[in-house]
Formats: C-alpha cells, structure tokens, sequence
C-alpha cells in the first residue's frame, strides 16, 4: 500500500509538471504571435500606402440609397483587393476608398448636412470607416476640422451652458488647450464636449468668446475617449496620435504647440473653472424647458 501511494504521488506529480510545461508553452506561443502581429500591423502602418481607388455612387447624397451603396462599394473592393495571407490590407483599401468618397461629398454638398435626417448616420458611417484604417492620412486628420463644424457649438459661452443644462453638452477637462498665446490668457479657456463625444468647442471664460486659433482650438473625435480600455486605445491611435503628428492645423506643429508655457493650473484657470461649475449647477437646477 505504502507503494501504491508513492506511485499515486509521482504520478500526481508528473501529471502537474506536464501541465506547467504545456502552460509555459502556450504562453510562449501567444507571447510570440503577439510580437509578431505588433511587429507586423507597424510595419504595415510605416510601409503600406493606400491606393487611388473608385468609387461609384450614383444614388442622392445622405439617402439611404447612397449608405447602401457606401457598403456595397467597400464590399466590391475589399473582394478585389483581398489577399489570403496574414496581413491583408483589403480592409484598409475600401475603408480609405470610401472615406475618399464622403470627404468629397461633403465638400460638394456641405449645406445639405446641417438638419438632414440623416446627419447622425453620416458621423456614424464616417467614424466606423476611419477606425478600419492601420493609419490616418493628413487629410483625413485635418478633415476633422470640417465635421467639427457641424457640432453647431453657439459662438457666446453663455448659449453653451444653456446647452450643457440640458445636456446636450458636458463640461470637460481643457488640459491640452491652455497654451500661451499672445491674444489672449489661456488660462481661463474652458472646454465642452457633445453629449456623443464627437464635437468639441473651447472657450475663453473671461470674454465668453469661441476660441478658433490653431493651438487651442476644438477637434473632432473619430473615437470619443473612454475608460473602456479598447475604446481608450481607439481614441489614442485615431485621434491623439494623428494630432501630435500634425498638430490641429497645418499651421502650428504639435511640438511648437508644447513647447509653449501651458497655463493649465493657474490660478486664472482654478479660479474660472470653479466659478464656472457653479453657474452650471445653477442655471440646471433651474426650472426650464430644454428643447
């Protein structure tokens, strides 16, 4: 009996050591396969160039005949383009087509936008096809400052927290919009965010005025930030990324932009965001009708 028991034992044993090698292995496997991918997709981001390719859209902009076919031209071309290897880049190619596409139609119909039935889908359908792409083009970087406008922000800070008392927009952290200029203290400006995370505006608390200028200005989001972590990293590879490559215009650089003396925790700015957030938490406690 004695034995058995020792062979029980070793056995047992054995059975936990063969586990911990298989374990091991699979980790090393999957550690591997992802150095290789990462090695992989930035190799592909660094090299790849997306090619000039049609588009065929013959239904009416903003129709739903013109989304359908939007998706079934990015079929088509992920067909012709798809390659049965590792890194296929027929997704990349029709979502950068049809991106091409919008950004035109846009441009040709701008005032049809505004007030559309469709105005949701379009953003909906632009920001789905950016975030299919490895990387941003410049132009579809600096394209954000066209779909910025649409946000429809009010010029007056003081229509904005009419706005943000019924919550239509949010106040937010204006952190990386507080470099010095010399129009203005930019420590009093302020920022806002759309309810969907898309738009934003900042604002200058002193004067109550948009502030527009390259270096503090309001973007677009392609990827609305988040603490979910695939949405966090959507927003840094779409959106933060893209910008400390081309900064918000082709005016001022991302570097010359931070090697500007921030104002972000200055006194001004302490004293204008608490002053704010109490004009906020009166004018929403506030009876009133929002429409």
């Amino acid at each position: 009996m004695f034995r058995s028991k020792l062979g029980e034992e070793e056995g047992r044993k054995i059975r936990i050591e063969i586990k911990s090698r298989s374990t091991k292995t699979v980790l090393i496997f999957l550690i591997s396969l992802f150095v290789v991918l990462t090695y992989g997709y930035h190799r592909l981001e660094k090299d790849f160039v997306y090619p000039i390719v049609p588009v065929e859209i013959k239904a009416d902009f903003l129709s739903e005949a013109y989304f359908s076919e939007l998706s079934e031209q990015y079929d088509q071309i992920r067909a012709e383009h798809r390659k049965w290897y590792l890194f296929d880049t027929s997704k990349a190619i029709s979502s950068h087509a049809i991106l091409t596409q919008m950004m035109q139609d846009l441009k040709d119909y701008e005032n049809l936008l505004s007030g559309h039935k469709h105005f949701d889908l379009y953003f909906e359908t632009f920001d789905q096809y950016v975030k299919q792409l490895p990387y941003l083009t410049e132009e579809i970087h600096y394209f954000r400052n066209e779909l910025n406008r649409y946000g429809e922000a009010p010029e007056q800070l003081e229509e904005m927290i009419e706005r943000v008392a019924c919550g239509k927009w949010q106040l937010f952290s204006a952190r990386y919009h507080r470099y010095e200029v010399s129009e203005y203290d930019a420590g009093y400006n302020v920022k806002f965010i759309s309810a969907n995370g898309r738009f934003e505006v900042v604002y200058h608390a002193e004067t109550g005025q948009m502030v527009n200028d390259p270096v503090n200005m309001g973007t677009y989001n392609y990827a609305p930030g988040s603490l979910h972590p695939w949405k966090y990293y959507q927003h840094h590879k779409y959106d933060k990324v893209p910008w400390k490559k081309w900064g918000n215009t082709n005016q001022i650089s991302y570097k010359e932009i931070t090697k500007r003396k921030s104002r972000h925790g200055s006194a001004e700015q302490r004293n204008s965001i608490e002053e704010l957030d109490n004009v906020i938490k009166n004018k929403m406690s506030d009876s009133q009708k929002c429409r």
